[in-house]
């Protein structure tokens, strides 16, 4: 009997023992565990205080996980949860950890990185100064001036270290193969992070031919009448001179360019407007072609030397061209 119950016992931890090396087969051969890597996009929780920033955030983090075929089949990159806790933070660095939640039944073996290094910096804003540079060159025999942008200057808003390091924007206007005047709508470049406004400017590059140039004062000239008891005090032009290329004995006779009659009949009001410059004989360009006026008048009175006007009505005999005033 004992002998025979022995037997039996051996029978069953060796029927066990079957089992056990039978399930590691198919554990490990059949369905093996291995490891598999996924790029998770990185979210927050918690809210940055007002007034300040936060830099060093990854989009994303790698993510590690072990565990066998059937655990691993199917599974994306979305069914994981990567989460930087941003509560409580104040001005200066910081380390906060990744905490990834992985699907049931995987082991996360690593995330990379495990923690991530915070910069958190006040919000400031400041103007800064537009510099427009330009970028080719325009056709032989032409030749670009100096271009302008508008507006001057933007306003531009972000982490006070990236703001403070900002002393200058910088635009460049592409003119190659050009023979005429560039106008562009340009982004304004800034760094990330950084808001801007506007985000657009308007760039103008001036392009004539090669030819000898100078810088000639604008005369303003007018046609008609005001109102009744009214009269014509100063008439000015914006910009007051304008640069005029031509050969130089053409460049040599001229000290002026007029502009187009401006009509001022009936007028009781100062009279704002935009003129265009007339282009005398041999002149080949002018730039800029046309200038804003302001025709100011006032109610008549005994006039003074002082009061008697800078400009020429339309009609009057030549004379040499004089500058609008200031």
């Amino acid at each position: 009997m004992i002998r025979l119950k022995w037997s039996n016992n051996s029978m069953m931890l060796l029927s066990v023992l079957m089992a056990i090396l039978l399930w590691v087969y198919v554990t490990n051969v059949q369905n093996p565990v291995k490891e598999q890597e996924f790029r998770v996009a990185v979210d927050t929780r918690g809210e940055i205080p007002q007034g300040l920033s936060v830099t060093g955030l990854p989009q994303s983090v790698v993510v590690r996980v072990r565990g066998n075929n059937a655990q691993l089949n199917g599974v994306r990159s979305t069914d994981f949860q990567a989460v930087v806790d941003l509560s409580n933070l104040s001005e200066g660095s910081t380390h906060r950890p990744v905490q990834v939640t992985a699907p049931s039944g995987l082991q996360v073996v690593q995330v990379s990185p495990a923690r991530v290094d915070l910069t958190v910096d006040r919000i400031i804003q400041r103007q800064v100064p537009l510099r427009v540079s330009v970028k080719g060159e325009p056709t032989n025999g032409f030749s670009a001036l100096e271009p302008v942008v508008q507006p001057t200057a933007v306003l531009i808003r972000g982490p006070a270290k990236t703001i403070n390091q900002i002393k200058v924007i910088d635009i460049t206007a592409n003119i190659s193969g050009t023979s005429q005047n560039v106008e562009q709508t340009l982004m304004v470049p800034v760094p990330s992070g950084v808001s801007v406004s506007p985000d657009r400017v308007k760039v103008f590059v001036p392009v004539t031919r090669s030819l000898p140039s100078k810088v000639l004062p604008v005369v303003v000239r007018y046609a008609g009448n005001p109102a009744d008891q009214y009269q014509v005090v100063r008439a000015i032009a914006q910009p007051a001179a304008v640069q005029v290329f031509a050969p130089s004995e053409v460049l040599k006779k001229l000290a002026g360019i007029d502009t187009e009659p401006i009509n001022v009949d009936g007028i009781s009001d100062n009279l704002i407007k935009e003129a265009r410059l007339q282009l005398p004989a041999g002149v080949v360009d002018i730039v800029p072609d046309k200038v804003e006026v302001v025709i100011q008048v006032k109610a008549k009175q005994p006039t003074t030397p002082a009061e008697q006007p800078t400009t020429k009505p339309a009609d009057a005999a030549p004379t040499p061209a004089e500058p609008s005033q200031p």
